[in-house]
């Protein structure tokens, strides 16, 4: 029976199994009821990873009554919000609900590992009505990376919270976030390129420098005016300083290398790096 099925061409049951098993595994499309359905204008999915400043870039959405984007699909939801529900379709629901502004746009953040989840069991864009996508990413790898790496060791991930942990520098650590974010990046620009779709590209950047004028952005491509006071922020400050620079130039000195090219197909690529330049 198994080598029938392992068969590779002829063979109707491992043909049919075949069938069978795609059809398990299409995600759905959830329907949404027509109560919320009603509520909504338009809406907008950040698509980004770790430690891009996209709680910055969320506060300042909400202000600005362009949706709430937290993470809808992601744990911290389940560890804040005692009752989250833990099923896809259950924290779609709540995003279309509880990250809608009054203006009726509801927003998401998403990072690319996190859609891989949520893509086995919901299709997410046919089920998010009006969607439309802003591409979330910061142009400093490396900050970016310390940052990340950072933020696990202390579990200090907004400015509002406080140190769990004291931070200590970790080279491999650092490495490790950064290949992450390398792979969450690609993800999401594989998946933008193969399915032809446009989105609003934005980096950290360009939201600390001129805040207004990403949210300007933002509400044009989801054809609104932007509402917002004279006081426009987020509540949230940048947590870099020294400890981030001294980060940056020992790892540099660790791992840094110009003359080489260390080209991988697997994971771990940055830590065999170094290892072979010991």
């Amino acid at each position: 029976m198994v080598l029938e099925l392992l068969r590779p061409a002829g063979g109707v049951l491992a043909e049919t199994m075949i069938s069978l098993d795609l059809f398990r595994r299409r995600p759905a499309v959830v329907q949404i009821p027509s109560e919320i359905l009603s509520e909504i204008s338009t809406g907008i999915l950040v698509c980004t990873s770790p430690r891009t400043g996209s709680n910055h870039l969320a506060g300042l959405m909400a202000f600005a009554g362009l949706g709430n984007p937290l993470e809808w699909f992601g744990g911290r939801r389940l560890l804040e919000q005692p009752g989250y529900p833990r099923d896809a379709r259950g924290q779609l629901l709540r995003a279309l609900t509880e990250g809608r502004s009054s203006s009726g746009i509801y927003a998401i953040k998403l990072f690319a590992s996190q859609f891989a989840q949520v893509a086995k069991k919901v299709n997410l864009p046919a089920s998010l009505p009006n969607l439309h996508y802003v591409r979330l990413t910061r142009s400093d790898l490396l900050g970016q990376a310390i940052s990340w790496a950072r933020a696990r060791q202390t579990r200090r991930f907004r400015s509002s919270e406080v140190n769990r942990a004291s931070p200590r520098y970790d080279g491999e650590a650092i490495a490790e976030s950064l290949e992450k974010i390398l792979m969450e990046n690609l993800a999401w620009d594989g998946w933008f390129a193969k399915n032809g779709l446009s989105f609003l590209a934005l980096t950290y950047e360009q939201v600390q420098q001129n805040p207004r004028g990403s949210l300007e952005k933002i509400a044009q491509l989801a054809g609104v005016e932007p509402v917002w006071g004279t006081n426009l922020g987020s509540g949230l400050e940048i947590q870099r300083d020294a400890t981030n620079d001294e980060w940056r130039k020992r790892f540099l000195s660790e791992y840094a290398d110009p003359s080489s090219f260390p080209h991988r197909k697997k994971r771990g690529f940055l830590k065999i790096y170094k290892e072979s330049c010991d």
